[in-house]
């Protein structure tokens, strides 16, 4: 009878692995055939493979479009690359960086600025080879010995910020600039400064200090050529790969980028005859016959393609490197698809295009039956372990804990396996995951597991049933040693035992187990938590008090403190912390209910309004569509119409003003660009601020500033604030935008956005009560609103942990909210 049990839990086992195995094939094989991994440029970027797209040839599938978008913005990248480190389409050594304007070429320079001019090659020899700092102390008059006397300072003729033009592109202007020395109006202070080690000199053979007369010029002006020839060194790292990866014979792809700057037409390409401006070349139709092709002049407001590229993709593109191009460049790019000549990410792409895996939902559904079936085996088994009796007696059991470590050892050989892979062999887990023989690996894994995880826990199990799972735990016996020390201890009423024998006890066996090392120092702290229960015992009666009043300080009103088990002046001191609470229950029920009440008043009288609204507003349509003759009666249709979806908007407002202030709305939080994520909204915002004739002004610190938020109500709070402009604003003025760091130190803490705009009526109205519900900043309540817009966007913004604040002065409003920055 036995041997039959003993039989049938094994072929358990063994089909349970059997169907773990199939389980693990399934889904590698499944994750491996939807998704391709590409080697692009060096880089493992991974593309899902679509269904739908079986139905497509490979130049009209999703996936050959994604793998476009993805080389489209490394050459845009690389072009930019190319205006920096390139004089006439080849690298050159002696361009001259001006080193001011290419820090800030996210940014307008101010007429005059301190720059120093360095040669691109002596930048990137001194970024390669690191920048060195020494701290030396200066006197006085040692300051005025080390720097100029003067401070130079370089003026831009032309600094053009229209046209897609800006001050970097400016400074690159032949004979555009020219320098000015300024006298210092004080002597520079002595004290102790960090000198940057002179490596190269400037294209005049100066060195900063000659070019500055402050500590506080010197550092700017060095922290600028610090910045600048690091950034070129990854700019020239990055170049070296990419202009061979996308040379004409390495790829597929072909590119011919034009910009015109100050008259001067500037080619990029990697098409040979097409390196100088060849009048009569009929570019376009030459990129055409490659296959695919996009063709984007914003000047000339053309965009032409047959791909599945937009052209507001290719404009978002262009805008993350608006610093290299103006508004006036022509753009062709194309995939050569006649044979693929080149292997390249398109090439691989296509040889993968057909390993779409068919019946994908069907083996899902077999996958989950699989699991299904796993479980229902392992809960028969788990019922069907037998009790056994005199269990210490017939055999020797391993112990608790000794279970517990073979098993997840066990558990853990394949994923030793592959970490050991990837750091020998240098391969990331998603080429691990691709090869051809994963799938059989992951087959013999998931038994390794599975046996495991089975002997785990059946064997727990079993230790259960036969109540020794305690019993057999080494730590059973540790805790029985010092439980009888603790409860002899804590029976003792003297002050004096129950003070002095933990502390002496700390003390000595803390001491000891110090000299040992790290063992000692592991038992240390477990007997130091056997100590801290003694204390703890001690304490008792006045840690439930304090543990019942940090409940009710943390909203657990009902919390009450057992009284049985107090003495002394404890009862009087529990009893009262129980009236507190019982207290505070009542108030805080009191509160609740009418809190509820006048949700659930917002939440029925917005339902009973919008469905008799819903009727209206479909009868006024039904209306629209007759022909009406009467133009007073069309004009009363228009106005009905009106007034119905603003109380609409009314009524949805409402009710999502409610739920903001019960709480009731989930935020997941997450990183957000914020710079692109208001250039988006400001796109849909065009119409609307075209309309009412105000100019819109977008300055942001950096090209990418990203915050922690949720998108959504992210978005609700944005497009409140620019629907309160376009409600509001003073037709035919500017409205300001600006987003900048809050900083701790050197440290990036907070990004703050401010929108400020002249108001059309006069605000005689306080900070305070604008944010309050229904109200509205022009008293006559002539514009469009429901008086909740300001409210929603403060509540939302702090709902998300971030910070809203309004500013009057006079006309002018002003509007800052700032977010958590996150790298």
């Amino acid at each position: 009878m036995k041997k039959q049990g003993f039989k049938y839990s094994v072929m358990i086992r063994i089909f349970q692995h059997i169907l773990a195995a199939f389980v693990v094939f399934i889904v590698i094989s499944a994750v491996v055939g939807t998704s391709v991994v590409i080697n692009s440029a060096g880089k493992d970027i991974s593309y899902n493979l679509y269904e739908s797209d079986r139905s497509r040839s490979y130049e009209e599938s999703y996936l050959f479009n994604n793998i476009f978008g993805n080389n489209m913005s490394n050459v845009f990248r690389l072009v930019a690359e190319r205006t920096q480190l390139e004089t006439k389409g080849q690298y050159d050594g002696k361009k001259v960086i001006d080193v001011t304007a290419y820090v800030s070429k996210g940014s307008v320079l101010p007429g005059d600025y301190i720059t120093a001019n360095y040669y691109l090659s002596d930048l990137l020899n001194w970024g390669k080879s690191g920048f060195e700092y020494k701290k030396m102390k200066f006197t006085p008059e040692d300051s005025k010995a080390f720097l100029s006397r003067t401070t130079t300072y370089t003026h831009l003729n032309n600094n053009v910020i229209s046209g897609g033009m800006n001050s970097y592109l400016s400074s690159q202007l032949d004979d555009n600039s020219f320098t000015f020395p300024i006298s210092a109006s004080t002597d520079p202070e002595g004290g102790e400064y960090n000198i940057l080690t002179t490596r190269y000199k400037t294209t005049d053979g100066k060195e900063i200090q000659n070019l500055v007369s402050t500590w506080e010029d010197y550092n700017l002006l060095a922290s600028y050529v610090d910045e600048s020839a690091n950034n070129l060194v990854l700019n020239f790292t990055e170049y070296s790969k990419l202009i061979n990866y996308y040379s004409y014979q390495n790829s597929n792809l072909r590119y011919y980028i034009t910009r015109m700057i100050n008259g001067k037409t500037e080619v990029y390409t990697n098409v040979e005859d097409l390196k100088e401006e060849i009048p009569g070349v009929d570019v376009l139709e030459r990129f055409k016959k490659y296959g695919k092709y996009i063709y984007y002049c914003p000047y000339e407001l053309m965009y032409d393609t047959n791909t599945l590229i937009n052209e507001n993709t290719v404009r978002s593109v262009i805008k993350t490197y608006s610093y290299a191009y103006p508004d006036q460049i022509k753009v062709y790019i194309a995939v050569d698809t006649n044979g693929y000549p080149a292997s390249d990410d398109f090439s691989k792409g296509k040889a993968s295009f057909s390993k779409y895996m068919p019946y994908r939902s069907q083996l899902y559904i077999v996958c989950g039956l699989a699991v299904l079936l796993y479980l229902i085996l392992f809960t028969v088994y788990i019922v069907k372990i037998p009790v056994r009796e005199n269990a210490d007696c017939n055999h020797k059991r391993i112990g608790t804990e000794l279970l517990i470590i073979l098993c997840m050892a066990i558990m853990a050989v394949p994923f030793v396996i592959v970490g050991i892979v990837i750091n020998v062999w240098h391969v990331n887990f998603g080429r691990i995951l691709r090869h051809v023989l994963f799938p059989y690996y992951g087959i013999i894994s998931s038994v390794v597991i599975d046996i495991g995880l089975l002997s785990l826990v059946y064997g727990l199990v079993q230790k259960g049933k036969d109540t020794v799972l305690w019993e057999d735990s080494v730590l059973k016996k540790i805790v029985a040693l010092f439980r009888k020390m603790i409860l002899n201890t804590t029976n003792n009423t003297s002050v004096i035992v129950r003070t002095w024998i933990p502390y002496v006890l700390f003390v000595v066996i803390n001491f000891l187990l110090f000299k040992i090392g790290i063992l000692g120092i592991v038992i240390a702290g477990f007997l130091d938590t056997l100590v801290g229960l003694y204390l703890y015992r001690q304490n008792f009666d006045r840690e439930g008090i304090i543990h019942v009043i940090e409940n009710i300080k943390k909203g657990d009103v009902s919390a009450k403190v057992d009284v049985s088990e107090l003495h002394s002046d404890n009862i009087s001191l529990a009893e009262a912390v129980n009236s507190i609470g019982e207290g505070i229950k009542i108030a805080v029920n009191t509160s609740m209910k009418d809190e509820k009440l006048k949700a659930d008043l917002i939440t029925n009288v917005s339902h009973d309004i919008k469905t008799p609204l819903t009727s209206i507003i479909n009868y006024v349509d039904l209306i629209k569509r007759e022909d009406i003759d009467n133009e007073k009666v069309k004009e009363y249709v228009e106005v009905l119409e009106s007034k119905s979806q603003k109380l609409k908007q009314l009524t949805e407002d409402l009710v999502e003003a409610s739920k903001i202030s019960s709480g009731n709305i989930s935020i997941q939080l997450g990183k957000i660009d914020f710079v692109e994520f208001i250039n988006q909204t400001i796109g849909e915002f065009y119409e609307k601020f075209e309309t009412k004739s105000l100019t819109l002004i977008f300055k942001h610190e950096e090209q990418s500033m990203c915050i922690n938020a949720d998108a959504r109500h992210l978005w609700r709070v944005v497009e409140n604030l620019l629907n309160n402009v376009c409600k509001y604003a003073l037709s035919g003025t500017r409205v300001y935008m600006d987003m900048a760091y809050i900083k701790e130190g050197d440290r990036k803490k907070k990004v703050e956005f401010s929108v400020k705009n002249i108001s059309e009526t006069e605000l005689n109205i306080g900070v305070d009560e604008l944010t309050e519900r229904f109200i509205r900043g022009d008293e006559s309540r002539t514009t469009e609103g429901s008086g909740l817009g300001l409210s929603i966007a403060k509540n939302l913004t702090i709902a998300q942990g971030g910070e809203f604040e309004i500013k009057l002065d006079g006309d002018l409003f002003k509007v800052v909210i700032s977010f958590e920055h996150m790298e």
